[in-house]
């Protein structure tokens, strides 16, 4: 009897975005058959103030730092991909937890290793300079664009895009056609799958009218309870209910349970949520969502094919990069003032025409991307790890950074 394909995923807490698509990806897996271990690759293998920088660390440049932060994205985007072995920030993180990695590899021989986020990707690329790795190695792009540093991870089998648009910058980083897949984003299925609204608002108890949902995972830099006062502010008069996702916001579920409360939107139909597993339940009940515009978050909403709104002003730079693309696309509506926020949510309530080409623009980057994606990585053969031998651990860190500053040197041409 044949065996499983041995699936090993990487991911990295960077936000939830990336663990999300790890949790959808293993569950579509194992659903196939297969038998699926995911590890977090900073936390199971690096050092606590790494996990910290890669994690709370962004949030904090992006809350208080944002110009410094977008500055510094926008120049390394620019440099050469030339650059790809120098030991700089993205080479050091993961070197950080290559070591451990490599003994994952070869103690669980998986047959295909499936990458959340460029770190471990740039890992595998910098290890197959000195031993081999038998799995194929895939890595999807969480955004509408290409971050800093993915020219570091080219050593990747396959290469998952959100549409082919990003195929020609992809050959710039040094990428090669046969690397390309372009499934999309691979988000949990449920988001594809058809719910009435009328059932959907029915189960969670709302009012059958026009629906506003605000999320903003958790607040973070945007400032989710500000966003969801300025929708009220934008709705005035108008006749629609708001569905408020907190996410595991405490402070700001609490803080307007007690608005609810006190009677400050006596005249508004108000659900407010905190943590839950429905928000593509809540998706379907809604009729436009006013949101961030992480790459995670933005693919469930083009799944659900519903209208965004999203902020405009103080976005971290792969946003901004993300709501560029979406709104070049007619996908996603921006907005600066309240003013335009509250223009763009009557245009789309009361014009159905309008709202059904945002809806239309949406299914055409519409992707199933979790499936396609399983089907291919299921569709690779099984992975010879016989006369493979382990590098010597004492040494491995060493020679790893020996040979990554002869290929930088060898590749720009140096003495």
């Amino acid at each position: 009897m044949e065996r499983k394909k041995r699936i090993l995923i990487l991911t990295v807490t960077a936000g939830n975005g990336h663990n999300a698509c790890a949790k959808a990806m293993q569950a579509e897996l194992e659903a196939a058959g297969a038998e699926v271990r995911t590890v977090d690759f900073l936390k199971e293998w690096s050092d606590d103030l790494t996990v910290w920088t890669v994690d709370k660390g962004y949030n904090i440049a992006a809350a208080y730092f944002l110009y410094v932060y977008n500055a510094s994205f926008r120049r390394l985007k620019q440099r050469p991909p030339e650059k790809r072995y120098m030991l700089g920030l993205a080479q050091k993180i993961s070197l950080s937890g290559a070591e451990g990695l490599l003994r994952e590899v070869y103690s669980y021989r998986p047959d295909v290793i499936y990458c959340t986020h460029l770190y471990p990707a740039i890992a595998i690329t910098d290890m197959r300079l000195l031993t081999a790795i038998p799995a194929k190695v895939y890595i999807t792009t969480f955004d509408y664009t290409l971050s800093p540093f993915w020219e570091s991870c080219i050593g990747v089998d396959y290469l998952n895009l959100p549409s082919e648009d990003f195929a020609e910058e992809s050959r710039r980083l040094g990428y090669r056609d046969e690397q390309f897949l372009c499934c999309g984003i691979p988000v949990a299925s449920k988001f594809l799958a058809p719910m009435d609204k009328a059932k959907a608002r029915t189960q969670l108890g709302m009012r059958a009218m026009f629906t506003v949902m605000v999320m903003f995972g958790g607040g973070q830099w945007s400032g989710g309870q500000k966003i969801f006062k300025s929708v009220v502010r934008a709705l005035e008069g108008v006749p629609a209910q708001i569905v408020m996702i907190n996410g595991r916001n405490e402070r700001e579920k609490r803080a307007i349970d007690r608005e609810i409360a006190a009677g400050e939107y006596k005249d508004r139909p108000i659900v407010n949520v905190g943590f839950t597993d429905k928000v593509d339940v809540y998706m379907a009940a809604s009729d436009v969502i006013v949101t961030k515009l992480g790459g995670t978050g933005a693919s469930e909403c083009i799944d659900r094919l519903l209208p965004i709104v999203a902020a405009q002003r103080l976005l971290p730079q792969q946003e901004a990069e993300n709501a560029d693309y979406l709104t070049q696309r007619g996908a996603a509506l921006t907005y600066r003032t309240e003013k335009e926020l509250r223009a763009h949510l009557l245009h789309l309530m009361s014009d159905p025409e309008f709202y059904e080409g945002v809806r239309a623009a949406q299914a055409k980057l519409r992707k199933d991307g979790v499936t396609a994606l399983a089907a291919h990585i299921l569709s690779q053969p099984y992975a010879d790890y016989e006369h493979i031998a382990l590098p010597e651990r004492e040494n491995f860190k060493r020679e790893l950074s020996r040979l990554l500053k002869e290929a930088d040197k060898a590749i720009r041409g140096k003495d």
